[in-house]
């Protein structure tokens, strides 16, 4: 069940949220239910494995509470829990990989292995580092584990940011599992903060996408100079537009159950070097990497030659995280390799140089990584990469994106305006009756997220590009 189908939000969100307000003390059995119902609409074997899985993180995390701090058995508990769930994340997601990678590798291809019969659960790459955050983090004693099975689950499957994030800890959680908020500017805050990620996704990330699919279908021959940079452009607004609309929805709808979640994203398209972009971009994954991967390989710790290679180690394994192919290993060994330029000399040599200077460097750079991303195979790279430096290439082919160039600056300008506009003083000095603040701003978000609505029933839908993750 995604957030962008009629089904989620004319169905199952209005009963769900009527069910979890009436029900009281039960509340946290009803948002489990829910949760659930929601995962299972699209996953219903791997739901149940998620589930057997959940309880035996549970049961780990528990004896590793029992066990002597740094003891020989707690340590065989954290190693027993981790490789569990690193075994789930490798047989779902890189068995294939690994298979086809093993068949090319074999001289002239004598020994052919043949792929299994694998579907990619939705979301479980979200989940599996959210349940290694959790016995990792008992034991380093960092917060209190679970109060019971019940508050661990709701943390695992909590619907909102199930499929795609953002990736949190469940001591960051805990309190608000034990108590939280529910009025009326919450829900109202929530339900704003969810149309304006519906607003993002259907109107600027699926106008996008339509381009940027029909550009990165082109052959080598049809492809030239002007449209390799239109979808290049493209797919850098769709990306962008498509995962933090997502993040806004998550939030929105953790904030309607009392939740409130990290940000996940702080305007990274406008960092002036590729530190200060994973800063910004992907917040819970970039913190997840540093916390978890990159202080345990040492960190900081050790020769400048053993910090560069933790560095490039960490970038690597995430650009595999985010998809089982070779073009993926390029684009985290493109963003660990600029990460350690940045350390080299980058930061130091480029202070004094004009803010818009190092910001549009830093975005060239960022979008020729998003080829890589988007690309099927090296070959695709190349390539692309060969168009976008060759401007006397026109290429063979023709592509009308009038009205989609056309949509995107009419609702780009109409969300422009409302971002800028301020509440209006003679309005902002009346409250409703759940003092929520009217302003010109809010009924001007209201009215394009109507407009979304409208358009979700009718539209193709465009899946989130992080649900693959």
């Amino acid at each position: 069940m995604l957030f962008a189908s009629p089904l989620f939000l004319f169905i199952f969100l209005p009963a769900f949220m009527i069910m979890f307000f009436v029900s009281g003390r039960y509340r946290d059995y009803v948002l489990l239910a829910g949760s659930l119902i929601f995962y299972v609409w699209g996953e219903p074997i791997f739901c149940f494995i998620a589930i057997c899985s959940a309880i035996f993180d549970y049961k780990i995390g528990d004896l590793i509470c029992r066990s002597a701090i740094s003891s020989r058995k707690a340590k065989l508990y954290l190693a027993v829990g981790i490789i569990a769930n690193i075994a789930i994340l490798f047989y779902y997601k890189y068995t294939n990989f690994f298979i086809a990678t093993l068949s090319s590798l074999t001289p002239n291809n004598k020994f052919h292995f043949n792929t299994l019969q694998i579907l990619l659960p939705i979301g479980v790459s979200f989940i599996v580092f959210e349940k290694i955050t959790y016995i990792v983090d008992l034991y380093r004693r960092v917060g209190e584990p679970a109060k019971n099975l019940l508050s661990y689950l709701n943390y695992v499957f909590l619907f909102p940011k199930l499929l795609a994030g953002p990736i949190i800890k469940y001591h960051e959680i805990d309190k608000q599992f034990r108590e939280r908020t529910l009025n009326a500017e919450n829900f109202f805050e929530g339900f704003k903060r969810f149309l304006r990620g519906l607003i993002k996704k259907v109107f600027i990330a699926d106008t996008c996408a339509e381009i940027a699919d029909q550009v990165f279908a082109l052959q080598g021959a049809d492809l030239g100079f002007g449209y390799a940079w239109l979808g290049m452009l493209c797919f850098t607004l769709q990306i962008y537009f498509d995962f933090s609309g997502y993040s806004d929805m998550a939030l929105g709808l953790a904030r309607l159950l009392g939740f409130e979640l990290k940000e996940n994203f702080n305007l990274p398209y406008i960092a002036t070097s590729f530190t200060d972009f994973w800063r910004r971009w992907h917040i819970s994954l970039s913190t997840w990497i540093k916390e978890y991967l990159y202080i345990p390989l040492g960190g900081n710790q050790g020769s400048k030659t053993r910090v560069y290679f933790n560095l490039w180690i960490c970038f690597l394994l995430s650009g595999l995280w985010h998809g089982a192919s070779w073009t993926f290993v390029l684009w985290g060994a493109y963003h660990g390799l600029f990460l350690i330029l940045d350390k080299l000399f980058w930061l130091n040599k480029t202070k004094k140089l004009p803010y818009f200077f190092r910001a549009s460097v830093t975005l060239i750079l960022v979008m020729f990584g998003w080829v890589i991303f988007r690309s099927k195979d090296f070959n695709q790279v190349i390539i692309y990469l060969q168009k976008l430096i060759s401007p006397l290439d026109h290429g063979a082919a023709y592509i009308d994106i009038t009205n989609n160039i056309w949509f995107m600056i009419v609702i780009g300008s109409m969300i422009s305006i409302a971002a800028m506009l301020p509440g209006y003083d003679k309005l902002n000095k009346y409250y409703l009756s759940f003092r929520y603040r009217l302003s010109l701003e809010s009924l001007f978000f209201a009215a394009l997220g109507l407009l979304a609505i409208c358009k979700v029933v009718g539209m193709t839908y465009h899946p989130f590009l992080y649900f693959r993750f």
